[in-house]
């Protein structure tokens, strides 16, 4: 049980990460040729880390939450 506590984070950050990376290469692939095409693929990928980071965030925070509610619910 102390393993688990230490494999779903490190699962779904890793998941997390590898469908960042894919949306990331897919979507700055439809973007269309023109002068503001740099701009629009570097607010894509910081759009997409960003939205990793904090979703990994609450993910640690909801986990967090609900091992202390376990514990306090446990101890009584």
């Amino acid at each position: 049980m102390k393993s688990l506590r230490v494999i779903v984070p490190l699962a779904v950050t890793a998941l997390l990460t590898v469908l960042s990376v894919y949306s990331a290469m897919w979507l700055t692939g439809l973007v269309p040729d023109g002068p503001w095409v740099d701009l629009l693929k570097a607010a894509i990928v910081i759009f997409i880390i960003g939205a990793a980071v904090i979703s990994i965030a609450w993910s640690a925070y909801f986990t967090y939450i609900i091992r202390t509610t376990v514990e306090r619910l446990v101890s009584k």
